[in-house]
């Protein structure tokens, strides 16, 4: 059996909708997925659906950029209650939040001479998520920047040391916890080998950290050894997700999966 607990849709940063990516984990033989839209749990009512259809394993969840003590950490939220009101309410105050971000972020662009028009950003959904990886592929779209196969470009403008970078300020981190635990969720850290910086993972997981994220594309061999050594030192759950947005070029769903999750996963069969 194999899962892959991290995708996203058209409601937040990826180019299929919820029907499409359960069609595609279908024919790609795997057991299960979880969609986890960026700040945003829009997609999840059809997605959930298209997994009855298609009889397939889907986990309701949700991806929460996040901050703590300046660190950036992105929280996994799995078997959220996309009903609940308080996170649907502080949800749109975020994407609200996100925008204005961007907003900023297309700014700063501009003084550069990489003029962008908010429509070519978000085309015909003016209200929808906005985040980096929309202005990344507008930016490709319009030419002003090529390819990028090294993400040299991407980590230049947009990255974390971008010059037109700006940081979230939407979310805390145990705020984030509070939400996801609050709808009934398990907060998971994402891919904790891009955080370069695991000085604060004890606090999480003194606050209510369920799990980390082992297994994922990006991880190398030994970055997978030491967070699989990590979460079972601190008791922590397992899990493994592809990071998938659609995108041809990028890595495909599945990658990163982990096979007999249901041993370790307790909220696969919730």
């Amino acid at each position: 059996m194999a899962f892959d607990l991290h995708t996203h849709t058209i409601y937040s940063d990826g180019l299929s909708t919820p029907e499409e990516l359960v069609k595609r984990a279908k024919a790609k033989g795997l057991t299960g997925i979880a969609l986890t839209d960026h700040d945003t749990v829009e997609g999840l009512p059809a997605f959930l659906a298209a997994g009855r259809d298609q009889g397939l394993v889907c986990v309701p969840g949700v991806e929460l950029s996040t901050e703590l003590e300046g660190v950036e950490f992105h929280i996994l939220g799995y078997q959220v209650d996309h009903t609940h009101t308080p996170l649907r309410k502080r949800l749109q105050e975020v994407l609200a939040s996100r925008q204005e971000r961007a907003r900023g972020m297309v700014d700063l662009l501009a003084r550069h001479g990489m003029e962008l028009a908010w429509e070519e950003i978000v085309g015909e959904k003016p209200n929808a998520f906005v985040g980096r990886f929309q202005i990344y592929r507008a930016l490709k779209a319009k030419k002003l920047i090529g390819t990028d196969e090294d993400r040299k470009a991407f980590n230049y403008w947009l990255g974390p040391q971008g010059v037109a970078y700006l940081p979230h300020r939407e979310l805390s981190t145990l705020e984030a916890f509070n939400l996801i635990q609050a709808a009934g969720g398990w907060p998971v850290l994402a891919h904790p080998g891009r955080l370069g910086d695991d000085r604060l993972i004890p606090t999480l997981v003194d606050h209510g950290l369920a799990g980390l994220e082992v297994y994922y594309p990006e991880h190398s061999p030994e970055v997978t050894a030491k967070y699989l050594a990590l979460a079972r030192d601190f008791g922590l759950l397992v899990t493994g997700g592809s990071d998938y947005h659609g995108i041809p070029e990028e890595r495909d769903l599945g990658d990163g999966l982990i096979e007999e999750m249901e041993a370790y996963l307790p909220f696969l069969w919730q």
